[in-house]
Order: C-alpha cells, then structure tokens, then sequence
C-alpha cells in the first residue's frame, strides 16, 4: 500500500489528501479542454479546490498539437491558445496572416467566424513555428483535408496528463 501524499490548502492550511480525477481546465482560456487524471485537494475545511497540474508546458503543447489536428474548424478561444502558446500578440499573428490585430481580436472574441483558409493557416503556423511541434508539420497538412466545416465548440478535448495522449470527444458523447 502507498502513502497518500498530503498537501497543505493554499486558503487555510489544512491537511488534505488529494485524490485523482478529471478537472475541466478553464485556466487554459478553452472551455472545453479536460484533464484527465489530475490530482484535486478538496479541503472540507474551508471548501478551497487546489488543482495539482504536473508538466504544465508539456500539457500546453499537447494541447497545442491537438488543436492543430483538431476535426473542426478552430473556435476564437482555440485560436487565442494557440497565439498565446506561441507568445505572439495579436499585431504580431496579423502579419503573419496579412490582416490587423483587430480582426485577430474579433475572431478571438467569436464576433467573426475564423475562415477555412485561415484556419488552415493558423494550425500550420502552431506547428512550425514551435520546434518541438515542427516535426508533425506534414502530419497536420495531410490532415487538412479532412477538417470538417463544424464548429470545434462540439468537441470536447482530454488531455490525460500522465501519458500526454489527447482524445477528441463530441460533447453530446463526452457528458
């Protein structure tokens, strides 16, 4: 039998046990990224949730890579990841897309559809312009074809965090 590690709650300091489970993961700036296998300290205490997320670059680029092989087309917010994963602004995206920051903010913001072409691009850019993503370049060219034309807020995408390993679920089937 293990020991259970004990953590000190970040409110109160109380004593608590974490236990594992999935954790929707809003901090990400996506609402529909869920990590699967994360360690939650509940305190029965004062009610504080502390979230132990381990590898939190690592988790960001599995999750960068996903959305770039993502089966539709990218929300505002999964564009917003992807720029923000890159350390881009919005002026700096615009130029790679030959557009200005506030289009780049408009589609961030869902007041503009992301268009298919542009979609494209942005998946293609994640890729090779992160060099540890850079090697799945033809991989995710040979993807687009297959994109489909729905919105990405169908999905729902989990991230387990020990093996990194990421699954697509259609929200209707993820619940």
């Amino acid at each position: 039998m293990s020991s259970a590690r004990i953590y000190e709650c970040t409110n109160c300091e109380e004593q608590v046990i974490p236990e594992r489970r999935n954790y929707q993961y809003s901090e990400s700036g996506l609402s529909n990224v869920i990590l699967q296998g994360v360690e939650v300290a509940d305190c029965p205490k004062c009610g504080t949730s502390d979230v132990i997320i381990p590898r939190m670059a690592k988790i960001h680029r599995a999750i960068a890579q996903a959305l770039a092989n993502s089966p539709a087309r990218l929300t505002g917010e999964q564009l917003r990841f992807l720029r923000k994963h890159l350390g881009l602004s919005g002026e700096q995206l615009g130029r790679y897309l030959h557009t200005d920051k506030t289009k780049i903010s408009k589609w961030e913001r869902g007041e503009d559809q992301i268009g298919p072409a542009t979609d494209r691009l942005v998946r293609l850019l994640a890729a090779a312009l992160d060099s540890e993503l850079r090697p799945g370049v033809s991989a995710i060219a040979e993807h687009l074809p297959q994109i489909s034309d729905e919105s990405g807020k169908v999905w729902e995408l989990h991230v387990d965090v020990a093996t990194l390993l990421t699954t697509f679920l259609s929200v209707s089937r993820a619940a």
